[in-house]
């Protein structure tokens, strides 16, 4: 991902804040990072080499407690009112989760939610693309992002206990007692990846009461915003790729589905991704693999549930299409990989 002239700075007075929480103040070190003084009335932009920099010199600064946990704990959706809306009308996490991806697009472009089902299992990925930031450098801000998910999701349902566990990346840092103690859950260390774990039926279960008008007039809230601010930025394969990664089933139906989730019609859809240069079934095929890598590395599915789940008729079908997508078999993948059951 190339590098954005500037990015916004969300929620600077839940910075502001998590700074009084960790015993310092937030303006010498906005200073500092060569960050002007914020405008109240609208979200501060700045640059991403200062915003690094500021939140480096914040958890420096930080004094009895952990900046990312502090900061996680009392973010709000500052100047967006119409996420929180959004929040408030989902009938469920799943559908909640489509929020990540406006969040991407307006508060966040280097950060990636994932969501990965195993069996039981829901793991909630968090992904940083920061160019010029090494993964040790980057691991506060993916402990941050992993804290508001955390917040985020406890407040929409109400249930302080929803995780299983926390899983990540890089060895256990001095004082890693207080993770357990933030999350509540095992935090596992020396992982592959930053995730959330929780259990899968939490996904689906309901919310609040079910008033699609609500939701949907939250959607426009947020589209409406999205134009405003974005305009010919936008991308709609984006919008496609993250609908097939959040929804699972969309890999086995066709185009018309992952319209209809998109709120689009079929042509439309398949007009805006063409003048983009994409086609549908390209971005569906690349989903497509990029879910069976993951579903491997977990020795316990079996290549018959891979098939089903990915929408191939049987196993020989699956195993014709990734050996077409990545020239071996996914038994010589798997091997490869090394993978335990877990």
């Amino acid at each position: 991902m190339s590098s954005p002239v500037s990015v916004p700075m969300p929620s600077i007075g839940s910075w502001r804040e998590a700074a009084n929480t960790c015993g310092f103040s937030l303006e010498p070190v906005l200073r500092e990072a060569g960050i002007n003084q914020p405008d109240a009335a609208s979200p501060l932009r700045v640059s991403p080499v200062n915003l690094f920099k500021a939140f480096s010199l914040c958890v420096e600064r930080a004094r009895g407690h952990h900046f990312p946990f502090a900061l996680g704990e009392r973010f709000v959706f500052e100047h967006f009112a119409e996420f929180d809306a959004f929040m408030g009308s989902c009938a469920t996490i799943r559908d909640g989760l489509e929020l990540a991806g406006w969040a991407r697009e307006l508060l966040a472009p280097w950060l990636t939610v994932r969501l990965d089902e195993f069996g039981s299992e829901a793991h909630l990925r968090i992904v940083i693309d920061a160019p010029g930031m090494s993964t040790e450098e980057l691991r506060p801000v993916r402990e941050v992002a992993l804290s508001v998910v955390n917040q985020v999701i406890r407040r929409a349902t109400r249930e302080p206990h929803w995780l299983l566990s926390v899983r990540l990346a890089g060895v256990a840092p001095a004082g890693h007692e207080r993770y357990a103690a933030h999350f509540g859950v095992p935090v596992l260390f020396n992982e592959e990846i930053d995730a959330l774990v929780m259990d899968r039926r939490w996904l689906d279960l309901p919310l609040n009461p079910s008033y699609p008008q609500a939701r949907g007039e939250a959607r426009q809230r947020i589209e409406r915003r999205l134009n405003q601010e974005l305009g010919e930025r936008r991308r709609l394969v984006d919008e496609v790729r993250w609908a097939l990664e959040r929804r699972p089933e969309l890999l086995r139906e066709g185009l018309e589905s992952t319209a209809a989730a998109l709120g689009l019609h079929p042509r439309t859809l398949q007009r805006r991704l063409q003048a983009e240069g994409f086609k549908y079934v390209d971005i569906q095929s690349e989903a497509k693999k990029h879910r069976a890598q993951i579903m491997l590395r977990r020795r316990a599915i079996s290549m018959e549930s891979i098939s089903i789940e990915l929408g191939f008729s049987d196993r020989r079908a699956f195993t014709f299409a990734f050996k077409r997508w990545t020239g071996m078999s996914p038994s010589a993948y798997r091997n490869q990989l090394g993978v335990v059951s877990r």
